[in-house]
């Protein structure tokens, strides 16, 4: 069921965005629990079994008994679009209005959060095995800047809004470019937004995102992040594949093969995650309107938060809408 089936009672959405390291997570997890919510993942590095700690997946214990939709539902292997994602969480979003409940999207992948809540129609382009390979090599030759240079070679429409940062991403944006003339290989969305949505945006001073940054990464690391990179290479993950785009995950692969010592590979993260964030401004901007922005330093931003779902799940329908 996708949302288009029931426009004339729209489900409410709450929607937790922002950069990495603000808290998304734990905040999700909470809301539900206190407004009878489920979590809709809408972090693409959390689809895949096996990539946990460098993922920030929440465990079982961190889940609290929420119900979490789109987590752990691919083999790193495996291959998974937009369009993909929009299906299956137009019909997880469906059936969590359904039964009453409020759906809670989390996540800071700014085309999954945006794709759903604005009803984006993405068309399906078949990959291009010659020009993937292509470019695969462009990308192990000459870095992530090659293929960046290529995407905006391409002269193509809306390059600003393709995860520059992200080698998988370029290389399907490149791909819709050619095929298409446009990077989102001519998404549109709907003229109202399929769901009634309050967008909750995570913000804090840059040092101090920094600084979480740095001591996750630390954290990841002494957890046995690699220890779980060295698993996923010894069944035959390798680190070209998809999902090991996932930042860290191809750093610390070419450790173990002796490629760079581990004080660059713990920079390089960090270095990493610091670009995550300037390339998740670009998706959710502080002067976005539609966006109700809390600063994580408050020491009463939870309440705060509380505050504004529940006095806006009373509101009678249709009383605020995104769009």
């Amino acid at each position: 069921m996708t949302s288009r089936e029931y426009p004339d009672q729209r489900a409410r959405v709450v929607a937790i965005v922002g950069a990495t390291a603000t808290g998304k997570t734990s905040l999700g997890v909470e809301i539900a629990r206190r407004f009878n919510g489920e979590v809709v993942n809408a972090d693409s590095r959390l689809f895949y079994r096996g990539m946990d700690i460098g993922t920030a997946k929440p465990t079982a214990s961190e889940r609290r008994g929420v119900k979490h939709h789109l987590i752990d539902i691919l083999e790193p292997h495996e291959g998974y679009s937009l369009s993909d994602f929009l299906r299956a969480a137009n019909r997880v979003t469906a059936d969590i209005h359904e039964c009453g409940k409020v759906p809670v999207l989390v996540g800071g992948s700014g085309q999954y959060v945006w794709g759903l809540l604005e009803g984006w129609e993405v068309p399906e382009i078949p990959p291009n095995p010659a020009l993937r390979q292509e470019l695969e090599r462009e990308l192990e030759e000459g870095g992530i800047e090659r293929l960046q240079s290529r995407l905006r070679k391409t002269g193509a429409a809306n390059v600003d809004k393709v995860e520059i940062l992200n080698p998988r991403r370029l290389v399907r944006a490149i791909e819709r470019a050619i095929a298409t003339g446009d990077a989102m290989g001519g998404a549109s969305k709907m003229a109202i937004p399929p769901y009634e949505a309050l967008v909750i945006g995570l913000m804090a001073p840059r040092d101090v995102l920094h600084a979480r940054v740095a001591d996750r990464v630390d954290r990841m690391l002494t957890a046995g992040w690699l220890k779980e990179v060295q698993k996923l290479l010894d069944v035959g993950i390798e680190p070209a594949m998809p999902s090991m785009s996932a930042i860290g995950y191809r750093l610390l692969a070419d450790f173990l093969g002796g490629n760079r010592s581990w004080e660059a590979t713990r920079d390089e993260i960090i270095i990493g995650n610091n670009r995550l964030i300037g390339a998740q401004h670009n998706w959710f901007k502080p002067r976005d309107s539609r966006i109700s922005w809390i600063d994580i330093t408050d020491p009463n931003y939870l309440d705060a938060v509380s505050e504004m779902v529940g006095e806006w799940l009373r509101r009678p329908a249709d009383a605020s809408v995104t769009g």
